[in-house]
């Protein structure tokens, strides 16, 4: 009898038509995310999409409706806590580890290549997203729904599952725009890859209609407010214009620190492997996505939805690569792939560094967000100190005015007995200015006064935060002014306060 070669998994109980391991995997890593959710605090954009939520609208603009209904019907379910926002996204990551191991599976891919999917997507950056509720994880889910029911489209499924397609599509694109990259890169592929029965399908451009359709409510909005989202992704764009360079290396960060050859031979079997001929538009389609975030200007996590189906195609050849020779040895490094990726990414992505030590580490320079989830606490309790020195005269009409809308959001869910929050930031704008009659305004977060000096006879910072844990961020630094009385009324100068980025 021959022996079981390394790895090779024996057969054994399924769930949900996956190996038992793959659920596990999945399992334990939203369990990781679920217990690592309170640590640190609040992210900015967390922040603004709760405040967002609040104030209900087809649209901003800077994204659709989704993911800010979603933050502000979470806090109103579960309370003003970061995990309450946290626990959608960490489910998401969870069924993007499974999406990555149903796509191995519906291209060919054995129970142990299942398995290796789920587990190198489980250690891959995209862990990132899993932790916090921001629009990018509900992208990269309905990427990772979408390339994974065109898998089966190609490989000879139903083709009313197009209809399905569609629902997924148009439910994003309420959620952001960047599919439309995939909607793109999808068409491009298949006419490449001469998929004409797919051109000739009504399943499939019943797809687009339903998409359509289900995005209308958003496409109204943009219409009837002059298309803002066109406004901001410029914006975007020119931030973004001096990072091309590292887009690629951003994605293969995303992919996995050591394990991102797992998805560069995802995209080489979907382009060259004979057995990969029915998917040879999905390998072209990753190519023009990533020529079109070039072309753009965009930024990298705009085609990291389609991450988890390279892996899944990797897990592939990965799985033969395992079974030739030397099983011992290959086994031996791809473990330790896994291990020192897993480690990295988790250290680098997660809040495991103590908050008070994560300022003397490279952290917050390799990875920003960790930064951006300290100190809001003490920022506020800043805030309202100098509200406190206010006289009775000069609190009666205060308001308080910010930089950007993360201040703006931390203010109104963490703050207690402070006046009105505003800001000409992003969608906080489009909420109104302060009323007329306040007098006085406290800004939070300007390094300097030129932005608003000019609406005011006087002008005196009052305090510099600093966040007491000698860690740089947006708002270690920033000033707390008290200004008044202004020289116009609010409603005449906010135009000129409004600001996107």
């Amino acid at each position: 009898m021959s022996r079981l070669p390394v790895w090779r998994l024996p057969a054994s109980r399924t769930v949900l038509g996956l190996p038992w391991q793959v659920v596990a995997i999945a399992a334990v890593a939203v369990g990781v995310l679920l217990l690592l959710s309170p640590l640190y605090g609040w992210h900015r954009d967390e922040l603004y999409f709760v405040a967002a939520g609040r104030h209900p609208a087809f649209g901003y603009v800077d994204q659709p409706a989704l993911t800010p209904l979603l933050s502000a019907g979470a806090v109103a379910l579960l309370g003003t806590s970061p995990t309450a926002v946290r626990i959608l996204p960490a489910l998401a990551f969870g069924a993007i580890v499974l999406l990555a191991a149903l796509a191995a599976r519906d291209l060919g891919g054995s129970r142990r290549a299942q398995v290796l999917a789920a587990l190198v997507t489980a250690v891959s950056g995209l862990l990132a997203a899993g932790h916090l509720g921001v629009t990018a994880t509900y992208d990269l889910l309905a990427w990772a729904l979408v390339l994974w029911l065109v898998v089966r489209l190609l490989g000879g499924a139903d083709p009313r599952t197009w209809l399905l397609v569609g629902l997924v599509a148009g439910i994003a694109l309420e959620n952001k725009h960047i599919i439309l990259f995939l909607g793109a890169g999808l068409a491009t592929g298949i006419l490449l890859a001469r998929r004409w029965d797919i051109v000739r399908s009504p399943w499939a451009w019943s797809a687009i209609g339903i998409a359509i359709l289900v995005w209308l409510p958003n496409l109204a909005w943009q219409v009837a407010n002059g298309f803002p989202q066109l406004e901001m992704a410029a914006s975007i764009a020119e931030d973004a214009s001096g990072e091309r360079e590292m887009i690629l290396v951003e994605l293969l960060l995303f992919a996995g620190l050591l394990l991102f050859p797992v998805a560069l031979a995802g995209g080489w079997w979907l382009l060259r492997s004979p057995a990969a001929r029915p998917w040879r538009a999905l390998g072209w389609a990753s190519l023009v996505m990533l020529l079109l975030v070039f072309l753009v200007g965009g930024k990298s996590y705009y085609v990291a939805g389609a991450i988890p189906l390279l892996i899944g195609a990797g897990a592939v050849p990965l799985d033969g690569w395992l079974s030739r020779g030397r099983q011992g040895l290959r086994a031996g490094v791809f473990a330790t792939a896994v291990a020192a990726s897993g480690l990295a990414t988790a250290v680098l992505f997660l809040p495991i560094v103590p908050a008070a030590q994560l300022g003397a580490t490279p952290i917050p320079e390799l990875y920003a967000e960790s930064a951006e989830q300290v100190g809001w606490p003490e920022l506020v309790a800043a805030v309202e100190e100098v509200v406190t020195t206010l006289s009775p005269e000069e609190r009666a009409g205060v308001v308080i005015v910010t930089e950007n809308y993360g201040v703006a959001g931390a203010l109104e869910l963490l703050g207690t007995d402070l006046p009105g929050v505003y800001s000409g930031h992003n969608g906080y704008w489009d909420w109104g200015p302060p009323p007329d009659d306040a007098g006085v305004g406290v800004f939070v977060g300007w390094r300097g006064t030129g932005e608003f000096s000019w609406l005011f006879a006087d002008c005196s910072i009052r305090a510099l935060f600093d966040n007491g844990m000698d860690l740089d961020n947006q708002e270690q630094g920033g000033a707390i002014y008290v200004c008044g009385p202004p020289r116009e009324s609010w409603s005449q100068a906010w135009p000129e306060m409004r600001h996107l980025d």
